[in-house]
């Protein structure tokens, strides 16, 4: 009862519509993030194939809508050495986890763009207690893939580590 004798009723109108999302949220993925590419570690059909690890910085950013959400990272620095690799890819969340895969040419000689051969490249992302993402990359190679070494998955390990935005 409030002062002056009148009263506050809060009622649940029946037939009233109310929101409820079905769906789990997915963790962002949104801002600058060092992508690790851990070479060192990576496998052709099982057998390790080590390199040099490569570390790059990348933006994503992420959209959500009624049909749920779409990370999108920028791949305009790989596309640069390999041109036939798509400027962008675009993760969707399913099972805890960000996923993408499409076509993208495998180069076989890693700095020559006429190399390429036909690949599936697949990554998942999975979210870290420290904002980071760890995950998985494979490329299976069709046809005869590259010469010496034929079709078949290449397997690495990937993360993403928060970092600051470039200086404007």
């Amino acid at each position: 009862m409030l002062a002056g004798g009148v009263a506050v009723v809060c009622a649940m109108v029946p037939g009233a519509p109310s929101a409820q999302a079905d769906r789990v949220e997915p963790v962002p993925i949104y801002g600058y993030y060092d992508v690790l590419i851990d070479f060192a570690k990576q496998t052709f059909n099982g057998v390790p194939t080590p390199m040099k690890p490569v570390t790059y910085p990348t933006v994503f950013v992420t959209q959500c809508d009624v049909d749920g959400c779409v990370a999108r990272m920028d791949n305009s620095d790989d596309q640069a050495r390999n041109p036939a690799a798509p400027l962008e890819f675009e993760y969707r969340w399913n099972n805890a986890r960000w996923e993408t895969s499409g076509e993208q040419p495998y180069l076989c000689d890693r700095t020559n763009p006429t190399s390429g051969v036909p690949a599936i490249r697949s990554d998942y992302w999975i979210p870290d207690a420290d904002g980071g993402f760890h995950g998985e990359r494979t490329l299976v190679v069709a046809g005869t893939g590259c010469p010496g070494e034929g079709p078949g998955t290449h397997w690495v390990p990937i993360s993403l580590k928060p970092i600051d935005p470039p200086p404007s």
